[in-house]
Formats: C-alpha cells, sequence, structure tokens
C-alpha cells in the first residue's frame, strides 16, 4: 500500500526568473471536438506536457480574436475528500455579423471541446483536456461597442486535474529533453489548417 505522502507530494519549489512573464494570449484560440482526438501523449519527464494528436481526417477549429478578446483562467476548487479538481473557462469574442458563423457558435455550445492557444510566452495552452468544456456563455449584446455586438462565449470545465497544460514536441537529441518551438509551432497548426 503506498504511504499518504507518494500521491502529489511536493517535490520541488520555484524560483523567480531574471524577467517575469508576459501575461495574456495570443489571438488564435483552436478548438478541438473532445471526440476527434485521436490520443494524448504526456511527457515522460514533466507530464504538464502533451502531445495531442487529431483522428484521421479530423482538424480543430480556428477562431480569430482581436486585441485580449481572448482569455483563459484556471483556478482551484477545493473538494473534501481526495484531489482537488480545477476550474478551467476561456473567454472568446466570434468577431462576426454573418450568420452562418452565428450558427458555428450555436454548435459550439452544444459540443465538447479542448482549447489549444498560444501564450505571449511562446507557449501553447491547453484548456478542458481531462473532461472538456462546454458552453456557459454564447451572448451578444448589440449596444456592446467593443465587440460590435459579435457573439461572447465562455466554455468551461470544473473537472479538470490541474492547470493548463502545455501543448509541445519535444526535441530529446540532447542530454536533457527540451521543448522544440518549431516543431512545436508546426503541430499546433496542423490541429486545424
Amino acid at each position: 500500500m503506498a504511504s499518504p505522502l507518494s500521491c502529489g507530494q511536493l517535490k520541488k519549489g520555484v524560483a523567480a526568473p531574471c524577467e517575469p512573464a508576459v501575461g495574456g494570449l495570443q489571438t488564435t484560440l483552436v478548438q478541438l471536438r473532445k471526440d476527434d482526438i485521436a490520443s494524448v501523449v504526456r511527457d515522460a519527464l514533466n507530464p504538464k506536457l502533451v502531445l495531442i494528436t487529431m483522428k484521421t481526417g479530423k482538424k480543430g477549429f480556428m477562431f480569430q480574436g482581436l486585441g485580449e478578446s481572448t482569455n483563459a483562467r484556471a483556478k482551484l476548487t477545493p473538494t473534501k475528500f481526495g484531489s482537488p479538481l480545477y476550474t478551467h473557462e476561456v473567454d472568446l469574442v466570434a468577431f462576426t455579423s454573418d450568420p452562418a458563423d452565428y450558427a458555428t457558435c450555436e454548435d459550439l455550445a452544444k459540443d465538447t471541446t479542448v482549447s489549444v492557444v498560444p501564450d505571449n510566452n511562446g507557449n501553447y495552452l491547453v484548456y478542458g483536456l481531462n473532461a472538456g468544456l462546454k458552453a456557459t456563455k454564447n451572448d451578444t449584446d448589440t449596444a456592446n461597442t467593443d465587440t460590435g455586438g459579435s457573439p461572447e462565449i465562455t466554455i468551461t470545465s470544473t473537472k479538470e486535474k490541474g492547470l493548463a497544460d502545455f501543448f509541445a514536441v519535444m526535441d530529446n537529441s540532447g542530454a536533457t529533453p527540451v521543448v522544440d518551438p518549431v516543431a512545436t509551432k508546426t503541430a499546433f497548426e496542423a490541429l486545424y489548417l
């Protein structure tokens, strides 16, 4: 029987970097239908690094925002017994007045998805990988001059196992594996192009 301390035990601290990270996300957000994901491979040394592959012939869907219209959060939700859960939320604005795009936003509200979005530090963050994200907001407001009345969407999961994961392709050619930024960008683009 494993001791209670062997599961989720703190293993190290975190040192502050010389330069603080830049907050915010890029404006390109990719939504993957959870049912279209073929596999998720977690890195053996750092399980927060994941590589997602899609089923043959399936692609994700790119939503292009403007400015700071794309936001994401991961929040700890303590539980009474067992491991804590995390809530993942992703906000996006579908800047459109096209009826077909409105139908796409309604379809997003009916589906279970996973979000992959680049941040301003060169990482690709993954939200909703465990349970999948479901729409909790899909609203329009014609008086909103910031969005031009476009759909404002929030997709949420309350059953995630941790903070956001990092989509990454590893370079194992050296003594220590590192994230290959070029291969990671190519793999990210392959999710939807």
